[in-house]
């Protein structure tokens, strides 16, 4: 009788023991984060904060779109929230029809004054959001022939 107890403890401290003690790290692996989520036509908010002040006169574009595609969103910084000339709030529109999944800052560009365009950027943090809307398939593919009247 014993022997069976004895069998039967050891057993519970092998397997079922481990297996409980576990479970709480399971569970901590699959916490979602703290992503924002929006739909389409909600306003997006956020800040940017550049390491040196911004020039007068000059400005920068910030490029965002879905990871999945290029649906690119610009927003412009307009004056400085700050007298230091580093931190701006930028604020748009998504598109009401703006495809779902995870968005992030494409690229940002920096125009000094008086340029209508630039192939300078400024880097950036991987800032991300969540849009919830449409996000199938899209058309990738189309044949053309001609038509003769």
């Amino acid at each position: 009788m014993k022997k069976k107890i004895c069998s039967v403890l050891f057993v519970l401290l092998t397997f079922v023991i481990p297996a409980i003690a576990q479970e709480p790290n399971k569970a901590a692996a699959q916490l979602t984060t703290d992503t924002p989520h929006f739909h389409g036509g909600d306003e997006v908010s956020f800040t940017m904060k550049l390491n040196e002040p911004l020039p007068e006169g000059a400005r920068f574009d910030v490029r965002l779109s879905p990871i999945s595609l290029n649906q690119e969103m610009t927003v412009s910084s307009q004056e400085p929230s700050d007298k230091d000339r580093k931190e701006f709030l930028l604020k748009f529109k998504l598109p009401d029809h703006a495809r779902g999944g995870e968005w992030h800052i494409l690229t940002v560009y920096l125009f000094l004054p008086d340029v209508s365009w630039t192939g300078s950027t400024i880097a950036t943090n991987e800032m991300k959001f969540v849009v919830d809307g449409p996000n199938g398939p899209l058309p990738s593919n189309g044949a053309a022939t001609i038509v003769r009247k």
